[in-house]
């Protein structure tokens, strides 16, 4: 029998919404999380993801200006 809660997701079922999450969780894999807190993981996963949010709005207005450069 499990000990979730109705309307609970398991780990194994749970899955990630965005893109932004998913690199996030994917980066944090690959960090040396031994001894961090959960606290600790959660604030790494929040600025991980937060970064890559900036990151992919910054490639977003890189493609925008190739296509469209400013005029001299």
């Amino acid at each position: 029998m499990s000990d979730n809660l109705p309307g609970d997701k398991s780990v194994k079922d749970a899955t990630p919404l965005n893109k932004y999450e998913a690199l996030a969780i994917l980066y944090l894999q690959k960090q040396d999380l031994d001894g961090c807190s959960p606290e600790e993981i959660v604030t790494r996963y929040l600025e991980a993801q937060s970064r890559i949010i900036k990151e992919f709005s910054r490639q977003k207005e890189i493609r925008k200006r190739r296509l469209n450069p400013l005029p001299l």
